[in-house]
């Protein structure tokens, strides 16, 4: 990787590195990216390969203090490893074909260092061996894997393609070398019916696994089916189960449902401590009980809230929480918060969480509607922009289409509160 710039009286610059020069390699090792730079400047001793500007290469033995920088800095890009899968329920391949949507949503990302930076979630089908002995030489941990079955046969039918490798065997491994893995399965009805034997398996070798229902758009795979109010039971059923006899064997619950099945069964979501440490909050699990958490905390630190005219909009599955959380706040303060259940007419009405609520449908079902001063949406419904919409709509077309200024808030009890003071 080029060098684009040496920090002053640093070990680099003691030794004449120069920057445009080119970290080839360490201890033997190529340099692929970041992640190698990050390990090895916290080792104490490491050869350093590097190739100046006139094209020599030189052989650096390294012996510093282990919390000592090298002072290198570089070119910080990471080209992103493509999917090769084609799974039956990939939410790419369901988007409708619309220009309004981002380009980057329509990325299929099964990069093992996105898993580490951001917690995506990997199937490891697309990585060589090498790939897989650099995770464990780097300690790349931890990583969140895509499981939906240990049954390699069905795990091919689901992933659309052959693959080399065995889960079983790939997942052992990177357990046996320290690695933290967080696993989870797309449920999808009369395919990966082995739950039980997937989830016991999986307890071996994983941290924490999360089962979530297969995500249904218009354009989905017709041959899928959707997870009922009955299926849901079952599956909760299931999971608590398998929660009960794994505190017992290992002092953790390990396996969680995600919050969509106990909303679509009508059952009442667990306590927040049956959650641990939540730690497959990204997933939609747990998310509910610490929202409610935070915001009973929050709630009894308030004496007085000044609450103005306000609108909050909701996917439809959040919508009777978010609505009682607002009922709570106008019986103890006072004011005037409405509730707006979006029904999603971008993915299709069988989409109802909160995150793919987009903005033209916003703006369709509000408008002419008397909102109050200001409208709260969830970042959720932003993903990775922070002004943006899965269907490109901003933040101020939004504002502009219905005369009305836009609060963002987080996923959290405690700046629900906040933002929705005036």
């Amino acid at each position: 990787m080029r060098i684009t710039r040496v920090q002053k009286n640093s070990i680099s610059c003691e030794l004449g590195i120069k920057p445009n020069s080119q970290v080839l390699a360490f201890d033997g090792f190529d340099m692929i990216d970041l992640f190698d730079y990050e390990f090895y400047n916290g080792e104490e001793e490491f050869v350093l390969t590097v190739k100046d500007e006139k094209g020599r290469v030189t052989d650096y033995e390294i012996e510093k203090e282990f919390d000592e920088d090298l002072g290198l800095e570089f070119e910080d890009t990471i080209k992103v490893r493509q999917c090769k899968n084609k799974c039956i329920f990939c939410f790419v391949d369901q988007l409708p074909k619309d220009d309004r949507i981002r380009d980057t949503l329509k990325i299929k990302d099964d990069d093992y260092r996105h898993s580490l930076i951001y917690g995506n979630f990997i199937t490891l089908t697309n990585m060589t061996d090498e790939d897989f002995e650099r995770i464990a030489r780097l300690q790349l941990s931890p990583l969140y894997v895509s499981v939906h079955s240990i049954d390699d046969e069905i795990r091919r039918y689901m992933m659309g393609r052959n693959y080399d490798g065995e889960i079983k065997e790939q997942l052992e491994f990177l357990s046996e070398e320290g690695i933290e893995i967080h696993a989870q399965i797309v449920y999808c009805p009369k395919v990966n019916e082995d739950l039980d034997e997937t989830i016991e398996e999986l307890a071996e070798t994983c941290a924490s696994l999360a089962i979530v229902p297969v995500g249904l758009t218009k354009n989905c795979n017709k041959a899928l089916k959707p997870v009922t109010k009955e299926i849901a039971e079952k599956i909760i059923k299931l999971v608590e189960k398998k929660q009960k006899h794994f505190l017992e064997l290992y002092g953790t619950r390990f396996v969680w449902a995600a919050d969509e099945f106990y909303l679509l069964a009508g059952k009442k979501i667990p306590l927040n401590m049956s959650y641990e440490d939540y730690p497959q909050t990204g997933n939609g699990v747990g998310l509910i009980a610490k929202f409610d958490e935070e915001f009973s905390t929050a709630l009894k630190f308030r004496k007085d809230l000044k609450i103005d005219a306000v609108s909050i909009v909701t996917g439809e599955s959040a919508y009777e929480f978010i609505k009682e959380k607002a009922q709570i706040l106008m019986d103890k303060f006072g004011g005037n918060i409405q509730v707006h259940k979006i029904e999603n007419e971008f993915f299709g009405k069988s989409v109802t969480v909160a995150g793919l609520v987009v903005g033209s449908d916003i703006i369709n079902q509000l408008k002419g509607k008397t909102l109050g001063n200001r409208l709260l949406i969830p970042y959720t419904m932003l993903k990775d922009s922070e002004t943006l919409f899965l269907d490109n709509t901003s933040i101020s077309d939004v504002e502009k289409a219905l005369n009305i200024k836009i609060t963002v808030i987080d996923v959290s009890g405690k700046d629900f509160i906040n933002k929705i003071k005036l």
